[in-house]
Parts: C-alpha cells; structure tokens; sequence
C-alpha cells in the first residue's frame, strides 16, 4: 500500500515517446531537428522540449551517420523533411561500399516531402537509381535533391507531385528526363553538368508550371529550345555553354517573366540582343564570352535601364567615337565616317570607297552609310557591326566588295544582303558564317571565310557559286569529303585550304579544277599517295604544302607542274636527293626548304636555278661555305640562312 500510495503522489507515468529518443540521438550526433507545433529547429540537446514530440525534420549535415542508421529514423511518422551527408554512401577514394539496399528503411515515411543529399567532397556519391527505385511508395514527395549522384533519373516515375529536382552534377540523362512529363506541377529543375540533350527537353513540353530551369554546361543547341518555348512562367533560366545562336533565341520570345537569363559562352550576337528586349522583366543577363559587343550591351542596357549585364569586353577600348552627321547629306556623312576615324575615298562628288576598319562605328550607324549609293567598296572589318547593322546595307545598289571580317555577322545577315546584285567580292573571315546564306550570291568573283565555323555543311551552298575565281577556306573545319561539293568551281584560279583536315581523297577531288593557279595546303593530313594528283594541275603556279607528311616520293610528282614559280616544301620530309628533279622547274622563282635534309651536296643543284629569287635554307645543313658558294652562284637570289639554326636543338623546332 506504501508503494501504490507512493506512485500516485508523484503524478501520471508517462512512456518515452520515441521520437525524443531518436531527436536525442541526432543531436547527440550534432544535427538538427524539427518538431511539430514549433517554428524553430532545434540544434542543442538542453533546447529540447519536455513531454511529447514528434520529429517534422531530420538534418543530419555535417554528421557522420552510416547507412545502417537509417534504421532508426523508418517510425518517425510525422517526418515531412530528410536532409543526409553525401558522405555515408562512399566516405573516402576508393569505397567500394554499395549500400542503395538502405533507401528501403525510409519507403514508410508516408509523410516526407523533402528528401536532400548533402555535398560530396567527392566527385561522386554513390547514390544510384536501384536505391531511389526502393522509395517508390513516396508519391507524396514534393522535392528530392540527388546531385553528384549515379543516378540517370530513371526511376523517378512513382514521383509524381514532385515541385523541385536537383540533379546536378549527376548522370541524370534524356532518358532521366522522360519521367518528368508526368509531373505536372514541377516548378523547379536543376540539372547542371548532367548528360541531358536537345532530345531530352521533349520531355518539358508540357510542364506549364516550371519557374526555374538550370541546363548549365548541358549539351544544348538551337535544336532543343523549341521544347522549351511554352514555358512561358519561367523566371530563371540558365544556358550556359550552350551552342545557341541568335535564331534560338526565337523561342524565348514568350518567356515574359524571365528575370534571370544566362547565355555565357553562347553563340549570340548584338541582333539576339535585339530579340531580347521584348523580355522586359529582366533583372540579370549573363552574355560574357558570346559573340556580343559593346555597342549592343549600351543599346540592351538603355532598352532596359534596370537590368544587369555580365559583359566581359575583349576588344580595346575605343576614343573615336563622333557625333552623329550634322543632316542626311552625302558631305554631312564623309565629314562624320572621317571624324570617326575612317577613310573616303571620292570620285566627281561621290563617296565610291569607304573603310570604316577598326572604328567604333556600330549598327545603328550603318543607316548613314546605307545612304552612299555611289559606293563601290565598303571595309567594315573589325567593327561591332552584326546581323541588325548589315540591313542598313541592302540599298548599296553599287557596291562591289564589302569585307565583313571579324565581326559578328553570321548567315542571318547574310540574308539582308542579297539586294547587292552588284557584289562581285565578299570577305568573311572570323565572322559566324556557316556557309548557308552563301548560296544567293551567285555573281561572286572572290569569296573569304578563313576562320569561320563552315564546315562540310557549308560547302554545298559555296560549290554552287561557280562564278568564283578565289575562295579562302583555311581553318574552317572542312575535310576531304567536303572539299568535292568544289569540283563544279572551274573557274577557279586561287585556292586556300590550309590549315583543315585535307586527306589523299581531298586532293583527287580538286583534279577537275585544272585552272587553279595558286593552291595552299598548308598543315594538311595527305601523304604521298595523294600527291600524283596534284599533278593534274597544270596552271598551279604557286604551291604550298608545308607542315606535311609528304616526301621525296610525293614531292618528286611535282615535277610535272612546268609553270610552277611557288614551292613552300617547309617542315616537309623533302631531302637533297629531289632536287634534280625541282631543277628541271624552269619557272621557279621561291623555293621554301626550311628544315629540310640539305647539305653542301646539294649546293651544285640549287646554283643551276638560275631563276630563283627567294630560297629559304633555314634549318637546314648546309654550311656557311656552302651559303657563300650559293649566294655568288644566284648574286639575285636572297637567301635566308642562319649557321645556328642547324644546332640540334634548333632544328624542328
């Protein structure tokens, strides 16, 4: 009766509630918890209230917690938030542990909602789709974070009122992605440095509700924005290091409440910066390392007063800029091209040249310009001008030669030119031309676009212009199959493809272009098997083959090339021993032999070419008496020649 008596004076027996033992053991470990009915998280063990509690959040960051823990969290049923440390699922180089087998403990949380992995001082966490497979009962989660992952995003399926994914740096995959078609109310989808691609964006065609969407360092192109053009709620959005032009950006037209855009290293020019000023609401636009100016930045920027632009400017700054012409006369405009730095050059009254090269001129500008109807020859290269500028030109019913290099005119501008049905000579070089604007221009006599990205694509629509008497192609990416959409360019009488992948194949595909006079193939990949074809070049008066794999074998074909007056055989594997045979080129005025195998053998051969003007025998090992021997028997020749330049360390180099 004492102890019954006891018992009662002491109040009610109130059970541990297993909640307080596992929020104990948390913070022990020095987590934080959350529990229901309070605002505020707890992080000390003292802080902890009496009584009953349930557990809301887990976060065991910065813990060192095992898989195996999980056991002691599967009854905490009032559970809605699971934050984990990557590092319990591989803790060092080199684990081999698989513990995907624990996701199983935590499928009966019926009330988690946000499940988080922690950050990996790994590359990897070890974290794959056969472990998220396991957590299939939890239809209700509203947000997952599985960065760093092995998962590709396949077993997302069961996951349907997911609103936010953080798949970054993961393997997460297009076909990762075709799970998310279903998920109708996903606002939020990170997916940086993940292997998604033009393909994979099919799959967000029909989320109406996505706000935030992060494609950084993904493999996109102009290709896969039309998936993305109804998402017309999209706040940020992230394409960094995507290979989008200005005709991509298109599809951003109805993206009105885009804050945040990213386009760094893109391919844009000033003319998407003009289709980006209908996106009012822009708060940030990151165009650093595209193909944008100045000039477009100010023109963006005074467009959109608040916005704030990451820009980085490559080109120096520029001190020319004028006022604008004082009225619309053709005077008014020389005076102003001159003040701005440029040249004009006039015939009875009217401006038939004008070189604007390297001034601050800039797109809007060009509307002065587009008033000279006299001119003949316009130079505008390494200017700000792009594709919005190069419109202001359509009326120059008489000009002839326009050079556009190093600008940031791509095929779209190309377009606003066809009206110049006068234009007999284009310059291109290290613009963004691919080539397919190319193909209106018909009447073209020389036609340059060293530099730019062609490629074999781009060579169909220049092989049809076969007006063409010079084409420079040198790095432009073509190679040997490319180069046959040439073979209907007779009329050609220079030739540049130096510099590309030009294979033996290559050069049987020039054999039809017998009136060549000039050929550059410079650091091509042909052999001497390719060079019997070249021999079917009988006009070749200039060759350059230097940095090749040919030989005396390749080089002895030469031979038959009787108007030749052009040799560069520099860095070849030419020797002394083909000599006699270039002797018997009667017209041969250079000889280029820069690190061949010569010696004073040699000198007795080269001393017949009476013709030569210009013989190049750095590199090589002839001795300063042999030079001496030369330089009396060719008394007209200059040659290059330095005793040193035959050292070891020197020579190939």
């Amino acid at each position: 009766m004492r102890a019954l008596f006891a018992v009662l004076l002491a109040g009610p027996v109130f059970a541990q509630s297993p909640d307080r033992a596992v929020a104990e053991w948390i913070l022990r470990l020095g987590g934080t918890v959350g529990l229901a009915g309070r605002q505020e998280t707890v992080r000390d063990l003292d802080r902890l209230p009496p009584g009953d509690i349930r557990i809301t959040i887990a976060d065991f960051t910065g813990t060192l917690i095992t898989p195996d823990d999980l056991k002691r969290v599967r009854g905490l049923s009032e559970l809605r938030e699971l934050f984990l440390p990557a590092p319990m699922w591989n803790e060092g180089a080199g684990s081999r542990r698989d513990s995907n087998e624990a996701f199983e403990n935590l499928a009966g949380l019926s009330k988690l909602e946000r499940l988080h992995m922690g950050v990996h001082f790994l590359t990897v966490m070890n974290v794959q789709d056969k472990g998220i497979a396991l957590l299939a009962p939890l239809t209700q989660l509203r947000e997952i974070r599985l960065a760093q992952s092995r998962c590709t995003g396949k077993t997302l399926t069961p996951f349907v009122n997911l609103r936010s994914i953080d798949m970054s740096y993961s393997q997460f995959n297009d076909e990762g992605m075709r799970p998310l078609a279903n998920m109708k109310q996903l606002e939020r989808l990170v997916a940086k440095d993940t292997l998604v691609t033009d393909a994979g964006l099919v799959h967000l065609e029909s989320i109406q509700n996505l706000t935030e969407l992060n494609l950084y360092g993904c493999r996109i192109t102009d290709a896969g924005l039309p998936s993305l053009r109804h998402l017309t709620k999209l706040r940020k959005l992230n394409l960094l290091g995507a290979r989008i032009t200005d005709e991509g950006l298109d599809n951003l037209a109805g993206m009105t409440e885009l804050a945040e855009l990213n386009l760094y290293r893109s391919s844009i020019t000033n003319a998407g910066l003009e289709k980006l000023k209908r996106l009012r609401k822009l708060a940030s636009l990151d165009v650093r390392y595209s193909r944008v100016t100045r000039s477009g930045v100010e023109s963006f920027r005074a467009a959109i007063p608040s916005v704030q632009v990451a820009f980085l400017d490559t080109a120096p700054a520029q001190t020319s800029r004028a006022p604008e012409p004082k009225g619309g006369s053709e005077a008014a405009i020389v005076e102003w091209i001159r003040a701005m730095g440029g040249k004009v050059k006039m015939e009875n009254g009217r401006a038939t040249e004008v070189s604007l090269a390297s001034t601050a001129v800039h797109d809007a500008q060009l509307a002065h310009v587009g008033k000279l109807a006299a001119l003949r020859r316009l130079d505008l290269q390494a200017t700000e001008i792009g594709d919005v500028g190069v419109r202001q030109l359509s009326r120059l019913g008489a000009l002839e030669e326009l050079d556009l290099s190093h600008t940031t005119v791509t095929d779209a501008g190309l377009r606003e030119l066809a009206p110049l049905g006068a234009l007999r000579r284009l310059y291109l070089n290290h613009t963004g031309v691919r080539g397919q604007g190319l193909g209106r221009f018909t009447r073209l006599a020389a036609l340059e676009v060293s530099g730019s990205p062609v490629g074999d694509a781009g060579l169909d629509a220049i092989g049809a212009l076969v007006s063409l008497e010079r084409l420079r192609l040198s790095y432009t990416d073509v190679t040997g199959k490319g180069v046959r959409a040439l073979a209907a360019l007779t009329n050609l009488r220079s030739l540049d493809l130096s510099s590309n992948d030009i294979d033996d194949a290559a050069l049987e595909a020039l054999t039809p272009l017998t009136g060549l006079r000039d050929l550059n193939l410079n650091y091509g990949r042909f052999t001497d098997k390719g060079m019997v074809h070249l021999a079917a070049l009988p006009a070749l008066e200039r060759l350059e083959v230097a940095r090749t794999k040919i030989t005396d074998k390749g080089i002895q074909e030469l031979a038959a090339l009787a108007h030749l007056r052009t040799l560069n055989l520099t860095y070849t594997g030419v020797t002394e021993e083909v000599l006699p045979a270039l002797a018997k080129l009667s017209r041969i005025e250079e000889l280029y032999l820069d690190t061949g195998r010569i010696t004073d053998k040699a000198v007795d051969t080269l001393a017949q070419m009476k013709q030569l003007r210009h013989l190049n025998l750095y590199h090589t090992l002839v001795s300063e008496q042999g030079q001496k021997r030369l330089s009396q028997a060719l008394p007209d020749c200059k040659i290059v020649y330095d005793r040193d330049s035959a050292l070891p360390n020197r020579r190939g180099s």
